[in-house]
């Protein structure tokens, strides 16, 4: 029997996936009899075996903090994110298993290691107490909502499309490191109807989601989150989510553009959706593949020198590095917000610019209206006049 799982994963971002599957990964070991500890990615200490993932980790090199899950040595590779473009990973065939959450990824790591294996996420079997949504009563159909700055890029008319759905609608910040709370408070909705949520822990949002109607949603783990509770969703297109949904017949639930939205809203209001078999096929394959964790780390013979430092401890690394990594994904997501509303305010000029142009046009089509009316008016009088001149002189002549 194992005496702990180590688990590595990106617990240094304020992203919800990442931690849920760190949370799901630790419930489903305690479940097996198997204690748990998350590692942190700056530690240099060896750990062997690690459980490292799940989560977008398998990436090109070269990435400072993305090259610190790239460990050597008798580990588990846990349903990983991978790039296609992901290079240099002949380090995985040191590894006692592998594997990714796509058919698409395990393609890739199949260039490196020919038994890798597919494998859902974790968060699909996460569990979670009911939260009490606040402004919501018991029972009231209720949609969720969760936008971020890519879906406005994709959807024109994105907000009279949210606006229409007739139903109390949730908005639920979800990617945090994405500012997505202010991000959809500054878009025009109908907030009449609406209860906007405050930046909710893992497991809370998972209860969230799961007494939704429908969501409309913008992240894979959100989505994994209504999937896995058999919340019917659309999911505002992602690379990485339509690989995963795909492998689940679901690829029809991401939507691109406005039109594909509003017709599978449509769908989401009208018709029954059942994902029961799915989800309990993927929890199999999820339940089996963590026994085997559990069977490769019982037979890792450990001794004194492999008790944990405290120089790996999540809690006793020091901040510098986490804080440089935080104020670059905060860059980042507001380069790609401003970039996003400075987009959508060019489109808002252009379709100013163009209501003007149109004005004009009605303008002077309405003074040639006008002026032909006068004309025509005015051939009229005259004919009229010459009429009525030409029957007073018959009368006069009478």
């Amino acid at each position: 029997m194992a005496e702990q799982a180590r688990l590595l994963y990106d617990s240094i971002s304020p992203n919800t996936g990442d931690i849920a599957i760190g949370i799901a990964s630790q419930q489903i070991f305690d479940k097996l009899g198997v204690s748990s500890s998350i590692v942190d990615p700056f530690s240099d200490a060896p750990r062997a075996p690690l459980v490292i993932g799940g989560g977008e980790l398998i990436r090109e090199t070269g990435d400072p903090f993305y090259d610190r899950f790239r460990r050597r040595g008798r580990h588990i590779l846990n349903a990983a994110g991978v790039w296609t473009t992901a290079t240099d990973l002949d380090y995985l065939n040191e590894y006692e298993f592998v594997s990714a959450r796509s058919s698409r990824e395990v393609e890739v790591l199949h260039r490196y290691v020919k038994d890798a294996e597919l494998l859902p996420c974790a968060t699909t079997a996460l569990e979670s107490p009911r939260f009490e949504i606040p402004g919501v009563e018991e029972s009231e159909p209720v949609v969720g909502i969760h936008l971020v700055p890519h879906a406005l890029r994709l959807i024109d008319r994105l907000a009279p499309i949210i606006n229409a759905i007739p139903h109390k609608k949730v908005f639920i910040p979800f990617t945090h490191y994405n500012g997505d709370r202010s991000f959809m408070t500054s878009l025009p909705f109908d907030w009449s109807n609406s209860v906007v949520l405050d930046e909710l822990q893992p497991l809370e949002l998972h209860s969230v989601i799961g007494q939704m109607k429908y969501v409309v949603v913008s992240s894979l783990h959100a989505s994994i989150f209504a999937y896995s509770q058999n919340v019917p969703f659309a999911s505002v297109y992602q690379k990485k989510a339509h690989y995963y949904f795909d492998d689940r017949q679901l690829a029809d639930h991401m939507v691109s553009n406005e039109s594909q939205l509003a017709t599978l809203i449509e769908r989401l209001e009208h018709e029954e959706f059942d994902f029961t078999e799915r989800v309990a096929e993927d929890r199999v394959k999820i339940s089996s593949a963590f026994e085997k964790y559990r069977d490769i780390l019982g037979a890792s013979h450990t001794d004194a020198s492999d008790a944990d430092d405290p120089a790996d401890s999540l809690a006793e690394t020091g901040s510098h590095p986490k804080d440089r990594i935080l104020l670059q994904q905060a860059q980042q997501v507001l380069g790609d917000r401003d970039l996003v509303l400075a987009f959508s305010e060019h489109r808002l000029d252009d379709a100013r610019r163009t209501i003007e142009i149109l004005e004009d046009e009605v303008r002077t089509r309405q003074a040639e209206i006008d002026l032909f009316e006068n004309s025509r008016t005015r051939r009229i009088q005259r004919r009229y006049a010459r009429f009525r001149a030409t029957l007073t002189k018959l009368f006069v002549r009478s």
